[in-house]
């Protein structure tokens, strides 16, 4: 008798999309956690600022490979726990003996922590970043991890480090038992499967994979498709190349930053601030999500443009949260400031500024897609052809092109810039005199970068009122 294969039912839409969001935040925390006490252990062997800022530009030049290589998400997650493995149960494994006078032990527990934070850095990206057959995790979900994961894993891995391994493995393996156990019960079809292919195939421009031949592109068409998007949505040049320079500045920061300062609070016994800054966050993170669906129907949907009536308002709302951010940073590092309550609120202001700047950023340098669906009825209504599938496809794989090239720039410039403000750290012996002065040139350099704006978004209005 033949045996007949039970199918198994796929999952609810918002059944499965909840399934996904909790096992993706609890491995992502997992992830944060573990990336902390790698450096963490980097302070304890050289207790230097640089030593950790090394290790984490180790873990984001291996994050930007694990963005190009193959979507095999099994064998990535599989890494990723092996990889934690090997860190937890490396110190029993290792069983020979070098001779002292030939190799200083520091360097080589320092050379063993980067390999393991470059491996996890690749696995873990692609992991955690490339798409599933599952629902995509809501915005205001992976926003409030990229804000909080950093503080939460700080958090165990200081306060409690002999227990920050074991309780980082549990939170991965969810995610692990969903790609393995539950991916053919995934409520979307599989990418690149037959059933994805028949439900795209009309005006989809995912259905087209194109791949744009590097011999045949001009020498700076990065430069041109910018400017071709600069005239279709105004001020995404600018936007884009300052959006850039934040990134940067912040990741370096976040880098360098926590892991000493968290020593610091060691030495002195005042570990219990770090639980002040979390509280703070979360706090914050809670009012500013009622904020956020208060004002939904202003700003937008994600994947929609800002209303017109209130756009000049957001774009101004958008460009004061850096300098917001610039201040939380100041007041971190004021001397006066470092009470744990005004630790708590001088993060908390800078997180909320964070958070809004992420929010409205992408609305205001929406992808190309959008720009060609909400300039449809303009198209319709002046007679104009519409763009095909063959075309909007072409247009979404150069500005993915455009936006590959700017995250490689932007690590670059971050593994870069991490290590220099470890030395700085180390050469001042003070993280609160760094706070406080890349806080001080990043206000500079925000308050010399919105005049330019400024300028760039005035003169289409002067030279309309000139034609007037």
């Amino acid at each position: 008798m033949k045996h007949i294969s039970a199918i198994q039912p796929t999952l609810d839409l918002i059944q499965g999309r909840r399934i996904f969001t909790t096992c993706w935040l609890s491995a992502s925390l997992g992830i944060s956690i573990v990336q902390m006490r790698l450096l963490a252990q980097a302070w304890l062997v050289l207790p230097h600022a640089l030593a950790p800022a090394c290790l984490m530009s180790a873990w984001i030049l291996g994050s930007l490979v694990g963005l190009r290589v193959p979507s095999a998400i099994r064998v990535w997650g599989s890494s990723s726990l092996a990889c934690i493995l090997l860190w937890l149960t490396g110190p029993s494994l290792m069983s020979w003996y070098l001779p002292p006078g030939i190799v200083p032990p520091a360097l080589v527990s320092m050379v063993a922590l980067a390999s393991i934070a470059l491996l996890l850095g690749a696995s873990s990206t692609t992991w955690l970043a490339k798409p599933r057959s599952w629902p995509s995790v809501e915005e205001r979900l992976a926003l409030a991890r990229s804000l909080v994961g950093l503080t939460i894993g700080l958090v165990v891995a200081w306060m409690f480090p002999t227990f920050a391994g074991l309780i980082a493995l549990p939170c991965c393996l969810p995610l692990l038992a969903l790609d393995f156990l539950l991916s053919s019960r995934a409520p979307l079809p599989m990418l690149g499967s037959v059933a994805a292919s028949w439900i795209g195939r009309y005006w989809n421009a995912d259905r087209w994979q194109l791949q744009l031949d590097r011999r045949a592109l001009p020498r700076n068409w990065w430069w041109s498709s910018l400017r071709e998007r600069s005239q279709d949505s105004q001020g995404y040049l600018p936007l884009s190349f300052l959006a850039s320079g934040i990134a940067v500045i912040l990741g370096g920061v976040w880098g360098a930053v926590p892991t000493p300062f968290a020593a610091s609070l060691g030495a002195t016994h005042t570990l219990d601030k770090l639980t002040w800054l979390l509280g703070g966050q979360l706090v914050i993170l809670v009012l500013g999500t009622g904020l956020l669906l208060a004002t939904r129907n202003v700003i937008g949907l994600p994947g929609r443009l800002v209303p017109v009536s209130v756009r000049s308002r957001v774009h101004t709302l958008a460009l004061l949260m850096p300098v917001a951010m610039a201040g939380g940073l100041v007041a971190l590092g004021l001397p006066f400031l470092q009470a744990p309550w005004w630790l708590a609120v001088s993060l908390a202001g800078y997180t909320l500024a964070g958070a809004v700047w992420s929010i409205l950023l992408p609305r205001l340098r929406p992808p190309f897609a959008v720009t060609v669906a909400a300039q449809r009825h303009l198209s319709l209504a002046q007679s104009a052809r519409l763009l095909d599938s063959l075309q909007l496809a072409h247009g979404g794989v150069g500005e993915r092109r455009v936006n590959r090239l700017f995250a490689t720039v932007e690590g670059v410039l971050m593994a870069l810039f991490t290590p220099l403000l470890g030395w700085l750290i180390d050469k001042s012996q003070s993280v609160d005199t760094v706070l406080v002065m890349i806080g001080l040139v990043f206000a500079l350099g925000l308050a010399c970068s919105l005049l330019v704006l400024y300028a760039h978004w005035k003169q289409p209005a002067r030279a309309q009122r000139t034609r007037l």
